[in-house]
This record gives structure tokens, C-alpha cells and sequence, in this order.
């Protein structure tokens, strides 16, 4: 294993912040794998130079998220943090991640036109027979596929399938096309996967993945796309804060 890189003590970005930064991103990059023990507070303050109270504050922040954790008589151990999402706000997925300060890449990405067929027609108010625009892709923060969508929009939006769909979704529909998504209605459940989603998530067959169907509205709650999501349930959690009503 390659030695731990040094802090930059010449920054203006103060050394707590290098350091959990620094860590975060050995996480990520499997550096330190989960279950691992990680390094005793005192060498690795010895090695960037710093106080263990500087170093403390950066481990502190990823105990805190769920990357490490201190276990007594055993030391602090590396954890991979599921990504939360959560439901009383809504983004797209590149927004979503960002929002978190999770860098995540688009693993495959495939572009068609179809019929819409019984179940999407009757997410998007239109007729089976009626061509859209379906969007599929295979998304992740690693190597391995984390989640998996298959998006379908309505015609009336227009639209062709040779749009830039790197950009935000989103961003792109209300930029390009003057349509703004306002409205979400989704349903959420669990359930084993089947050839398909199991083949393109690498997992088993019958292994528990959230399904996520949304349909997203304008403000006039006309349905602009309806959007099917498989999620990985060791990479994912939902989440969703409710204010209980004053009486």
C-alpha cells in the first residue's frame, strides 16, 4: 500500500478541512476498506504535522456521516456510508448527488425511441401506441452499478432522443424546451429483482432493490415523465423528516 499523502501546510484551506477531505477521498477510493482499523490518531497527526485536536475535528465530521466509527476497546473502524435520500425534497439524481458532495459517473446510457405501451401510457396520459422518448442509464459514486433508471417523456415536451442528456435533466427540459418540472408523485417499495435489473446491477436474482416510480408534473400537473428507478438496497436508504400536526 502507497504511503498516506501529506498535508499542505502552505494553503490557505485550513489543515482540519485537508485532512477530512483527505480522508473522504481515501474512503472513496478503497484506500481504507470497510472493516478496516484505521490508523491511530497519534501516527498519522505525527505524520501531517498536526495536533491530534486537528485531527480529531476531520475524524469527528466522518464519524459523524457514517464513514468511521469508534468502537472501544477495538479502535476506529472504516464504514461505507449507504447514500440517503431523501423524500420531502426532490432533484434529479446529478443534483441530488452534488447536493450531497458525492461525485458519481453515468456507467451506460442508452437513448431510444418506442411505443409507449400500456403501463407508460397510462403514467403519461397518452396513448399505447404514441412513440417516447426513453431514456435508460446505469449510475454509481464506484465501479459497480448502484442504481439503474429507465426514464420515459411525454411528446408533447419534443422531445427527439439526440438531446445532450449529460447535462441535469432537469436543467436541460427548462432550458431547452421551457418546461419546468414542478409536481413529483412516487411510490416506493421493496422487492427482489429479476433477471433483468439483477443482470444489469450485478447482483443475484430475487436480491432486495428499492423500486422507486415517479411521475413528475408541470404546474398545470400534467405529466411530463414518468421514471422508474432500481436502487441496490446495501448503497441506498430513504429517508423523510414529518412534523406532527399541533392540536
Amino acid at each position: 500500500m502507497t504511503k498516506i499523502p501529506l498535508l499542505d501546510h502552505d494553503s490557505k484551506i485550513p489543515l482540519h478541512q485537508q485532512a477530512e477531505e483527505l480522508l473522504r477521498k481515501l474512503i472513496r477510493e478503497d484506500y481504507f476498506r470497510e472493516g478496516d482499523i484505521f490508523p491511530k490518531e497519534t501516527d498519522l497527526a505525527k505524520r501531517w504535522s498536526i495536533s491530534r485536536n486537528t485531527l480529531r475535528m476531520a475524524i469527528g465530521n466522518l464519524v459523524k456521516d457514517g464513514l468511521l466509527e469508534r468502537k472501544k476497546r477495538y479502535g476506529t473502524v472504516v464504514k461505507k456510508k449507504k447514500i440517503t435520500t431523501n423524500l420531502d425534497n426532490w432533484y434529479s439524481f446529478t443534483h441530488e448527488m452534488e447536493d450531497k458532495g458525492i461525485p458519481f459517473k453515468t456507467l451506460k446510457s442508452k437513448v431510444s425511441v418506442l411505443k409507449a405501451g400500456e403501463e407508460v401510457a397510462k403514467m403519461l396520459q397518452t396513448e399505447p401506441v404514441q412513440p417516447v422518448v426513453c431514456l435508460e442509464r446505469i449510475r454509481s459514486t464506484e465501479k459497480s452499478p448502484m442504481v439503474y433508471f429507465e426514464s420515459f417523456f411525454h411528446p408533447r415536451i419534443g422531445l427527439t432522443g439526440k438531446e445532450n442528456f449529460d447535462r441535469p435533466l432537469y436543467e436541460m427540459l427548462d432550458a431547452d424546451f421551457h418546461v419546468v418540472p414542478v409536481y413529483s408523485q412516487e411510490e416506493i417499495r421493496a422487492i427482489g429483482a429479476d433477471e433483468k435489473i439483477a443482470g444489469l446491477l450485478k447482483i443475484k436474482k430475487g436480491a432486495p432493490v428499492l423500486e422507486r416510480r415517479r411521475v413528475v408534473l408541470d404546474a398545470g400537473r400534467r405529466p411530463l415523465e414518468f421514471n422508474i428507478c432500481w436502487y441496490r438496497s446495501d448503497c441506498f436508504t430513504y429517508s423523510i423528516e414529518l412534523k406532527r400536526p399541533q392540536l
